[in-house]
């Protein structure tokens, strides 16, 4: 049981660790395109990639604003005590995050079809797992209105891991980003930005079958039992 609550614990430091990165990214594209110039700085690497938004601002700020919601509700979904306390606000709050997340979805997708910094590698990972995204959460959705619990848990879990990839992604970027200035050489983007959303994405996908599997019995039992207390 200790070790349960400590890997649990660790799942949870994770997954808001990664939440906020995804809030921070967020955060400076908006100030960057709603205040060109505010963050620039002398051979600052992201500058190719300030630019490749700028020209679809709009578009931008209509996929980062939505994902901001995504990023702060999604935990909250997962919050058991929240679910059984107040399953009204859980129930208004899902919707919100679900109608963010659809917007993240098909915004990021569009965005995808425009110019991209890692090319057709970068295009098919996000046109690839962007999809499954919207998929995951509209099975989500289904088997909620179907009063489908576990398998709404399930699916909920997935597009939310998959949308928390983008998170993942910033690390990655930034380790190909050291390594080439360790090795002395100047980073640059288009060789490892679709090679990190592929890993992003791959192993987010991956760590959420992991916990899928690792929770379904005790997720499936807390499932029932409130069903027998309702």
């Amino acid at each position: 049981m200790g070790s349960n609550r400590v890997l649990v614990r660790f799942v949870w430091v994770a997954v808001i660790f990664l939440a906020l990165i995804g809030i921070a990214v967020a955060t400076r594209r908006t100030v960057v395109l709603l205040k060109p110039g505010g963050l620039s700085a002398r051979n600052n690497p992201a500058a190719a990639l300030d630019s490749a938004f700028a020209d679809r601002r709009t578009l931008t700020l209509l996929h980062i604003l939505p994902a901001m919601l995504f990023m702060v509700l999604g935990p909250l979904q997962f919050v058991r005590s929240l679910r059984a306390k107040y399953p009204y606000m859980h129930r208004w709050s899902g919707r919100v995050f679900l109608t963010a997340s659809a917007i993240v979805g098909v915004t990021g997708l569009t965005l995808a079809f425009g110019k991209t910094i890692g090319g057709v590698d970068e295009k098919a990972a996000i046109v690839l797992f962007g999809s499954f995204f919207l998929i995951a959460l509209a099975k989500g959705l289904w088997h909620a209105l179907r009063r489908e619990f576990a398998q709404h848990r399930e699916w909920m879990l997935r597009g939310y891991a998959i949308g928390l990839a983008v998170a993942t992604i910033r690390p990655i970027m930034a380790t190909f980003f050291a390594v080439a200035v360790l090795r002395g050489h100047r980073p640059e983007p288009r060789e490892f930005f679709g090679t990190a959303f592929w890993i992003g994405f791959t192993l987010q996908t991956i760590a959420a079958e992991i916990w899928i599997n690792y929770t379904r019995p005790r997720a499936a039992a807390q499932i029932v039992g409130a069903a027998a207390e309702g």
